[in-house]
């Protein structure tokens, strides 16, 4: 979950002066800038909005922080597939890293699936890597999307049309999966350097090399 301070103060001779956070910041860091502020203002005149709007006191995320602790959080998703033109057969790369708790963890998954294009792979691996979230027990907060696909990438943001009746499915399906989690999607282009973990998955399932596991990590994953 993001979310953006909202703060009034009251100034002498002034009256109400309110500001507002233009940048995002994590559950954590909000109850740090709540516990700073609450040495010298009144905790009533400080608040957050979440990315869907909603607005929230100190309060209600304490309570959350404690809900989510049995929740994966800070979500980062990155998915890749390798096609075969041939065979129309296509390995799917799944990457997700997550925190639960005080901890950070990385799935690797990969998925064989056949299909007519190297797009709409793409597309299969992405909704593959979303059923993950739900596995995982994933909803309410935000995921960045990771991917090196310009085609998918843009028109999942909405800056590409999409005129191919195959990835309107896909992106509908996409779309409605996440709706359904209550997840708050960032779609993020990378090069394939940076995919280059999804990718190797990807690749592995064409050679018939399945793999599922979960690592927890000593320090913070891929950036």
């Amino acid at each position: 979950m993001k979310l953006r301070a909202h703060y009034t103060m009251k100034v002498k001779h002034i009256g109400s002066v309110a500001f507002f956070q233009e940048d995002w910041m994590e559950l954590k860091e909000a109850l740090l800038l709540a516990k700073h502020i609450e040495k010298k203002e009144p905790l009533s005149l400080l608040s957050f909005e979440d990315e869907k709007g909603a607005m929230w006191s100190i309060k209600e995320l304490e309570k959350l922080k404690e809900e989510l602790q049995l929740e994966p959080d800070q979500l980062r998703v990155y998915f890749d597939a390798s096609f075969r033109k041939e065979t129309g057969a296509s390995g799917l790369g799944i990457v997700v890293y997550y925190t639960l708790g005080e901890d950070t963890y990385r799935l690797r998954k990969n998925h064989f699936f056949q299909g007519t294009t190297n797009n709409e792979a793409e597309y299969a691996a992405l909704y593959e890597a979303v059923k993950a979230l739900k596995d995982l027990g994933a909803g309410r907060n935000s995921v960045t999307i990771k991917g090196d696909s310009l085609v998918v990438m843009n028109q999942l943001k909405g800056e590409w049309p999409c005129y191919d009746d195959v990835h309107h499915r896909w992106l509908d399906r996409i779309e409605a999966a996440l709706k359904e989690l209550k997840l708050t999607p960032t779609y993020e282009i990378i090069d394939r350097k940076q995919n280059a973990e999804a990718d190797q998955l990807a690749r592995q399932m064409l050679a018939d090399v399945p793999i599922e596991s979960k690592l927890k990590l000593e320090v913070d994953g891929a950036d």
